[in-house]
This record gives structure tokens, C-alpha cells and sequence, in this order.
């Protein structure tokens, strides 16, 4: 049995994850700048290399996965076929719609998520945290204002389908937080380098850009993923979504620091409300369980 001071420390572990997977996913757009390969290219070896990445470590705990598979069943597939579904979709979206325009729609992800959560899991909607997603999204707005684009609709209704995608995945994790979901993650990398490679020209990599992949597909990617998949066992769905617009706002961050291409003046007063946001809502859902 859980001792409160035990489902604190779990809880606090869990929002240090879901902030490392914001850090870590963020480092993507960085990454990205330097590969001179197309999206589709890029999509196919980023997943074979988060499919190569996970697989030592299902085959060192083999029976332990033996079992988690055959508990998940149908949830696990489901896992891997939202997350493959939102690897493909990104692609596309950037494809279609400016980013500015992109990261709008992911905005919406903590409000799909909380809804599925309450729908499916029973999971409460707190006043406040209903109160801190609604800043938030005030603020993602003002980061990216000056970056959107009229003729942007279709990219940006693929871009649902990330939101969507993400949404379910969080809600499948954290339904089925008593397993290891890391064979989800090794099935969506199959799946989305399966329908990737058709687009792809997987021969024109040179040793560059691979190294630029070994740090997106094995750092990137695996990383975020595993550290999002840890958060999911500890804190509420919800809370793990508002926590991730974390990566919306430290992606230009990056660019500025490593790239020294400065954020516009409402992108950095958007990120500061978005983090000010997510910060006062951990704060507030600590008070309530010490309370």
C-alpha cells in the first residue's frame, strides 16, 4: 500500500519526467536543421533507429516483455498505432502548413487529452488546471502570432490528427500503467518505417547526417519517448499533456541559443506565460494532495 509521502515522491518524479521529455523532444527542430535530407527520408530512419534503439532493451528483459505483451494485448497495438499514426502525420503537417501554424494545433493537446481522460479513465478536471491549460494556449498564441500563414488549413487539420493521436496514446499509457509499453514503441517505429520507405530513398544518407540521425532517432526521439512513457505512470494524463507544451516554447529556445537566431519578443513573453502556467498548475496539484 502507497503512503502518501510515497504518492508524492511518485508524483514529483512523474513531473520531472514529463519536463525531461519536453526538453528532449524540443531538441528536435535543432536536429532536423541539420540533416540535408528530405522529410521523408528523415521520417524512415528516425524510426528504424528508435526500432533499433528500443530493441536491446525489450531483448535484456525479454521475459518480463513476454509478459507485459500478453497482458497488454490490444492496448499495446493500439499504442503503437496512434504513435506511428502521430510520426507520420508530423511529417505531413510540416509539409503542408507553416510550423507557427503547426504548433497552434498542438496546443489544443492537453484539452483532447484531459476530455479522454475524464471520458475514458474517470480522471478528475480540476477548476485550476482547466484554468492553466486556458493561459497556456493564450500564450502559444502570442509565441507564434507573428509567424502564422493564411492557406494553411489542410496542414493544420493534419495536424489534428497528431493532437488526436498524441491524445489517445496518453490516454492508453496511462490506462495501462501497470505494464511496460516499450514494445509499443519498437511497433510504431516498424510501422511508420514501413510506410515511410516507399517515399524514401534510404541510400542517399552520408555519414553526416546519420550521425545528425543517431542524435533524432536513439537521443531525440527513444529518449523523449521512454521519459513521457515514465511520467504516464505517475501522473495524471492531463497534467503529463499541459506539461509537454513545455517543447513548444523551448524549440525556439534552442534555435536562439545554438543557432543565435533570437525569438521575437512575443514568442519569448508567450513561452513565459506558458511556463508560468504549467508551473502555478504543478504547484496548485501539490497543495491539493498535501492538503
Amino acid at each position: 500500500m502507497k503512503t502518501p509521502g510515497s504518492s508524492q515522491s511518485s508524483a514529483a518524479l512523474g513531473v520531472i519526467c514529463a519536463i525531461g521529455a519536453a526538453v528532449v523532444f524540443s531538441t528536435a527542430g535543432t536536429i532536423v536543421r541539420r540533416i540535408e535530407l528530405p522529410p521523408w527520408d528523415v521520417s524512415f530512419w528516425r524510426s528504424i533507429l528508435l526500432f533499433a534503439t528500443i530493441l536491446p532493451l525489450i531483448l535484456l528483459q525479454w521475459r518480463r516483455v513476454v509478459i507485459d505483451v500478453r497482458s497488454a494485448g490490444l492496448a499495446l497495438v493500439l499504442s503503437a498505432l496512434v504513435l506511428a499514426g502521430s510520426f507520420i502525420a508530423f511529417i505531413l503537417a510540416l509539409g503542408l502548413a507553416p510550423v507557427a501554424n503547426v504548433l497552434i494545433v498542438f496546443g489544443a493537446t492537453p484539452f483532447v487529452t484531459a476530455l479522454l481522460a475524464r471520458l475514458f479513465l474517470g480522471e478528475p478536471i480540476h477548476h485550476h488546471t482547466l484554468a492553466a491549460m486556458t493561459v497556456a494556449i493564450v500564450g502559444l498564441v502570442l509565441s507564434v502570432a507573428g509567424s502564422l500563414k493564411a492557406d494553411a488549413l489542410l496542414g493544420m487539420m493534419v495536424s489534428s490528427l497528431v493532437v488526436l493521436c498524441m491524445s489517445a496514446n496518453y490516454v492508453i499509457v496511462r490506462h495501462r500503467r501497470d505494464i511496460g509499453m516499450a514494445p509499443a514503441l519498437a511497433l510504431a517505429g516498424v510501422i511508420s518505417a514501413v510506410v515511410a520507405v516507399p517515399f524514401a530513398h534510404p541510400a542517399a544518407v552520408t555519414g553526416k547526417d546519420f550521425v545528425w540521425l543517431l542524435a533524432l532517432g536513439p537521443g531525440q526521439l527513444a529518449g523523449g519517448l521512454l521519459l513521457y512513457l515514465a511520467s504516464l505512470k505517475r501522473i495524471p494524463a492531463g497534467r503529463a499533456a499541459l506539461l509537454g507544451l513545455l517543447e513548444l516554447v523551448l524549440g525556439p529556445i534552442w534555435v536562439w541559443m545554438v543557432d543565435g537566431e533570437r525569438p521575437a519578443d512575443l514568442t519569448l513573453l508567450g513561452g513565459a506565460i506558458v511556463i508560468s502556467a504549467a508551473a502555478i498548475n504543478v504547484w496548485l496539484d501539490s497543495r491539493r494532495s498535501t492538503g
